[in-house]
């Protein structure tokens, strides 16, 4: 059974990932409030160094979705987002951006998209 999992990300203390909850709730994605990892971190901050991402990485299965409103919340510049798919990819998550029309960047269209 796939499970849905978000995550949003802000910069600075004095933003908020709501609009970002948002976003993910009026496109259909139910998702569970314990599945939302939600943490403020610079976008400079690679994608394997943010300690959020990491404990969602270990969360995740075969099957699962993860939903992200824009790929800069994936990583600080294409070669970091690249790799953060590809590891989701290979663990069997389908990646699911917003911005891109909610195409999963793992099948072959999302990775056409991202090139």
């Amino acid at each position: 059974m796939s499970r849905t999992f978000a995550y949003v990300r802000v910069s600075t203390h004095g933003q908020t990932t709501e609009n970002q909850i948002g976003e993910i709730k009026a496109a259909g994605f139910d998702v569970h409030a314990r599945r939302v990892v939600s943490e403020t971190v610079s976008g400079s901050v690679a994608t394997k160094e943010r300690e959020g991402f990491t404990r969602l990485l270990d969360r995740m299965e075969e099957g699962d979705v993860l939903v992200v409103t824009k790929m800069d919340r994936l990583g600080r510049n294409a070669m970091d987002v690249r790799t953060t798919v590809e590891t989701l990819a290979e663990m069997g998550v389908k990646v699911h951006c917003l911005a891109l029309g909610g195409v999963d960047l793992t099948s072959s269209t999302g990775r056409m998209t991202m090139s």
